[in-house]
C-alpha cells in the first residue's frame, strides 16, 4: 500500500508539471513507472445539442458590432447602435454661468453675455487596433519581418527596427525623410514625424475602402436605465432585436451622408504659430493626435439648440433631467450597395463639441476704454453612455444548415448565434458511462476533447476567408469555466496567449483550419475521484465561440418565446462562427469524429 501511495505522488507531481509546461503536449506511460502498471488509452462518447439564439441581451457592451455584411456560411448580418449621451452636471460653457451672466448687478466690466455659439461637433468611435510588439523593437508585429527579433531589419536599410527606433527614423522606409539620403548615412531627419504610430486594425470585414452611407439621428425614446417591472430596483435590460429606428423613434436627422473611413492617425495641429518662438512654425506641429476612428460631423444646430442654449435650465441640471432632454442616438449603416462590418471599441466613443464665445480683452491695463471684446474657443467631451445597445440582426439563409442533426454537424456562431451543449460519456450503456469507469484507482494523465474543423467548409481556403479563431467551454450548471481554466498558469499579454494548455485555440494544418483541442484533465480527474458532489457530478458543458477568453461574465439570451439561457458575453462580442465535425458524422469523416480521449493508469491492472 505505500508504495502504490508513492507511485501516486509521483504521478501527480508528474501531472503538475504538464499542466506548467505549454510545451508538454503528450502525457504517457513515463508519467508513472511502468514496471508494474500500464498506461492505457480509452475513447468516451459525446453527445451534443444546440441552443439557436432569437434574440440575446446586447446592452452596456465595450465592443459593438456595426454595418451589414454576408458572412460566408452563416448568412447575413446587420448591426447597428442606440445610445445615450453623458453630460456633467450643471455645465458652464464660456468663463461664466449663466446665473453669473444673468447677473444685473453685476460690477465685474469682464462678464458680459458671453453668446456662446457651437462651431462643430463630431460623433468619434474608435476603431478596435492591434499594437502587440512581442520583441519590444518599436515596430508592431503586423508590419515586423521578424516579431521575434528586436535586431530584425524590416526595410532592408542597415538599421535594426530597434536602432531605428532609438533615432527616430521609419522602420519601414529606407530614406525617412525623403532627402534622398538613406537613414543608416543620415544625421538629420528632421522632416520625419518620429512620433507617428502605425495601427493595426482588427476586425473590419467587407470593402473597407469603399465610402459608406452613415446615419445619425435623434432617439425619441427615453431608455430607462432601472426596470420598472421591478420596482426600479434593478438594472433595466435591453435586448438587440428591438430596433428603435426601424420602431420610429426618430427625431432630427444629424448626418445622413457618405463616408469615407480613415484606418490612419488623425493629427490635429496648432492652429496660431507663437510669436515668442519665430524659429519654430507651431502651425506644422502636431497638437493632439487621435488612434484610427469613424468621426461624423454631426448638426451644429441640434447642440446650440440642446445643450449650449439651454446652459443653467434644469434640463442641464443632472443626468437624469439631460436623458428626459436629449434621448439618445441612433447609429446606423444605412446603405445595402456596400458590405462593411465591423467592431468599434464603444466604451470610448463620444461627441467633441467646439464652441467660441465672446469674452473680453483688457489689453493688460486699468483703463476699460480700450478693452475689446474678442472670441475665444473651447472644447466640450460628451461620451456615450449610460444606455447602450447594440442592434443585432441575422438575415437570409446560412448556406450552412444550423437545424442539422448536431451529432453529424455542430455550427458554433457568435453576435445573435448559437450555443452547443456537451454531454460528456453514455447515460445509458453501462459499459461507457461513467460510473462503470470510476475507481479510486485510476489516475488520469491526460484527458481531451478535440474539436475537428468541417472539411466542407475549407475547401478553397483562402488567407482572406474568417473562421473563429477560439472556442469556450464552461459548465453550464454555474455557467462558470472548468477546472482547467483555473489551473492553467499561462497568462500573456493578449487573450490568444492565455490559457494555451487548456485552449480552445484554432490549429492549422498547412495553413488550412484543423482543430481545436481542449486539455480537460482537471475536470475528468474530479468527476472520478473527488470526494466534492459539485466536482464530481457530470454536468453538461457548454461551448461558443469567443473574442477574450479573460471575459467569461454571461447575459441572458431567449432560444424561444418562453425560454432563456446563459450566454457568454465574449460570444457576443465575436461576429464569426465555425463549423465542426459532430460525434456520428458520414463515414467519411469517421476518422475526424468528436470524442472524449482519456489516457490513465489503472492501479488495478
Amino acid at each position: 500500500m505505500k508504495r502504490i501511495k508513492l507511485l501516486i505522488s509521483v504521478g501527480f507531481a508528474a501531472l503538475l508539471f504538464a499542466a506548467c509546461n505549454p510545451e508538454y503536449n503528450t502525457v504517457g506511460a513515463d508519467l508513472v513507472s511502468t514496471d508494474l502498471f500500464d498506461t492505457e488509452t480509452r475513447e468516451f462518447p459525446v453527445f451534443v445539442s444546440q441552443d439557436i439564439l432569437e434574440d440575446v441581451q446586447a446592452d452596456q457592451q465595450a465592443v459593438a458590432h456595426f454595418g451589414n455584411y454576408d458572412f460566408p456560411f452563416f448568412g447575413r448580418r446587420k448591426a447597428s447602435i442606440t445610445s445615450q449621451i453623458n453630460v456633467q452636471a450643471d455645465p458652464t460653457f464660456g468663463l461664466y454661468s449663466q446665473a453669473i451672466e444673468d447677473a444685473v448687478d453685476s460690477t465685474n466690466v469682464n462678464i458680459i453675455n458671453e453668446n456662446e455659439r457651437v462651431l462643430s461637433a463630431y460623433l468619434e468611435i474608435p476603431f478596435l487596433v492591434n499594437q502587440d510588439d512581442q520583441d519590444n523593437d518599436g515596430l508592431i508585429d503586423i508590419f515586423d519581418v521578424d516579431d521575434t527579433n528586436p535586431n530584425s531589419d524590416s526595410d532592408n536599410d542597415g538599421l535594426t527596427d530597434l536602432e531605428e527606433a532609438q533615432l527616430g527614423t521609419d522602420p519601414l522606409d529606407v530614406d525617412s525623410d525623403g532627402d534622398g539620403v538613406n537613414d543608416n548615412e543620415d544625421d538629420v531627419n528632421d522632416g520625419y514625424d518620429s512620433e507617428s504610430q502605425r495601427y493595426a486594425i482588427d476586425s473590419i470585414y467587407g470593402n473597407r475602402n469603399a465610402p459608406v452611407h452613415l446615419k445619425v439621428t435623434e432617439l425619441t425614446y427615453f431608455l430607462n436605465s432601472l426596470d420598472p417591472n421591478d420596482n426600479f430596483e434593478t438594472a433595466a435590460n435591453y435586448y438587440s432585436g428591438t430596433d428603435f429606428y426601424e420602431d420610429g423613434f426618430t427625431g432630427e436627422t444629424l448626418f445622413d451622408d457618405r463616408y469615407q473611413l480613415n484606418f490612419e492617425e488623425i493629427l490635429f495641429y496648432y492652429e496660431e504659430d507663437d510669436p515668442e518662438t519665430p524659429d519654430v512654425d507651431e502651425t506644422t506641429q502636431v497638437e493632439t493626435r487621435l488612434s484610427p476612428r469613424i468621426r461624423i460631423p454631426l448638426n451644429p444646430d441640434f447642440f446650440q439648440r440642446k445643450l449650449l442654449n439651454e446652459e443653467g435650465n434644469q434640463t442641464l441640471k443632472n443626468q437624469n433631467y439631460f436623458n428626459a432632454h436629449v434621448k439618445g442616438l441612433n447609429i446606423r449603416v444605412d446603405d445595402a450597395s456596400n458590405d462593411i462590418y465591423m467592431l468599434l471599441n464603444l466604451s470610448a466613443a463620444s461627441i467633441k463639441m467646439t464652441y467660441e464665445y465672446d469674452t473680453v480683452e483688457n489689453q493688460g491695463t486699468e483703463d476699460t476704454e480700450d478693452d475689446e471684446i474678442v472670441q475665444a474657443e473651447r472644447s466640450f467631451v460628451m461620451p456615450l453612455g449610460g444606455v447602450r445597445i447594440n442592434h443585432l440582426k441575422n438575415e437570409g439563409e446560412s448556406t450552412i444548415n444550423t437545424n442539422v442533426n448536431t451529432n453529424e454537424r455542430l455550427v458554433l456562431k457568435g453576435a445573435l448565434g448559437t450555443r452547443a451543449r456537451i454531454t460528456l460519456f453514455d447515460q445509458d450503456d453501462t459499459t461507457q458511462n461513467l460510473e462503470n469507469f470510476k475507481s479510486p484507482n485510476i489516475l488520469v494523465n491526460e484527458a481531451n476533447l478535440v474539436f475537428y474543423v468541417d472539411p466542407s467548409i475549407t475547401e478553397n481556403w483562402t488567407a482572406n476567408d474568417r473562421i473563429a479563431e477560439r472556442l469556450y467551454l464552461y459548465r453550464l450548471n454555474d455557467n462558470l469555466p472548468l477546472a482547467d481554466y483555473f489551473s492553467d498558469p499561462t497568462n500573456g499579454a493578449e487573450p490568444e496567449e492565455t490559457k494555451t494548455v487548456h485552449s480552445g485555440i484554432l490549429e492549422y494544418q498547412e495553413g488550412i483550419p484543423y482543430r481545436y483541442k481542449f486539455r480537460i484533465t482537471e475536470h475528468v480527474s474530479n468527476l472520478l475521484r473527488s470526494e466534492d458532489e459539485n466536482l464530481a457530478e457530470n454536468i453538461d458543458l457548454g461551448l461558443v465561440v469567443t473574442s477574450d477568453i479573460n471575459a467569461i461574465g454571461v447575459k441572458t439570451a431567449r432560444i424561444s418565446e418562453t425560454d432563456e439561457i446563459n450566454f457568454p458575453v465574449a460570444a457576443i462580442s465575436n461576429p464569426l462562427g465555425t463549423v465542426l465535425v459532430g460525434p456520428q458524422p458520414d463515414e467519411a469523416l469517421e476518422n475526424l469524429r468528436l470524442k472524449l480521449e482519456i489516457i490513465y493508469t489503472n492501479f488495478d491492472n
